[in-house]
């Protein structure tokens, strides 16, 4: 059993039990070490005892706060009744990106941390957005032309481009698949957060 009080978290009682972590590990592939990383982790972020994550959560946290992309992330986690995301929900989109995972579906989730509309494209604003974000420093003039090269190289890259300029959920798959070193940097590691 992995407590939440033993992270000193707060005086949860909740517990994450054998039988779950058993169900974890032979659906998703963790071992009972990286679980219990996963599970001291969003305790941790969890400061109303309850075991779920809300918003409220991460706006208190000084280290997530002001991070547009940890808002994002939270936005497109799964909620539950309560509109907060359950370490079931969390520790499944987590196990995405594990690194013997399909490369696709981790495309897939990180197109939908920026299709902020959700009209399964990505316009010009969206994926400065996500530029941004990579690359914060990066002067106006200079992202605004990352932007549109981007695009450029990703439609041209398409076996079926928009005449709109809007990159498709299936364009961005296909483009990303081709870049070198993603699958890696995709990858969750968690053995390096073990030891």
């Amino acid at each position: 059993r992995f407590s939440c009080s033993a992270m000193g978290g707060g005086a949860s009682k909740t517990v994450l039990t054998d039988k779950q972590v058993q169900k974890y590990v032979k659906e998703l592939g963790y071992s009972p070490s990286e679980l219990e990383f996963l599970f001291n982790r969003f305790r941790y972020l969890c400061k109303s005892g309850d075991g779920e994550l809300s918003r409220q959560d991460v706006a208190a946290n000084t280290h997530l706060a002001g991070n547009k992309y940890v808002s994002r992330l939270y936005n497109v986690l799964p909620k539950n009744g309560h509109g907060c995301v359950t370490f079931d929900s969390f520790v499944r989109k987590a196990a995405v990106f594990r690194a013997e995972k399909p490369l696709d579906s981790k495309l897939d989730f990180i197109f939908d941390l920026f299709d902020y509309n959700m009209d399964d494209t990505l316009d010009p604003k969206e994926l400065k957005e996500m530029i941004q974000l990579a690359k914060p420093d990066l002067p106006e003039a200079e992202t605004d032309e990352l932007v549109s090269s981007t695009i450029k190289d990703i439609l041209s890259k398409s076996s079926n481009p928009r005449k709109d300029g809007a990159v498709r959920r299936g364009d961005f798959i296909e483009y990303g698949r081709q870049l070198p070193g993603i699958d890696k940097l995709l990858s969750l590691n968690l053995v390096q957060y073990l030891s």
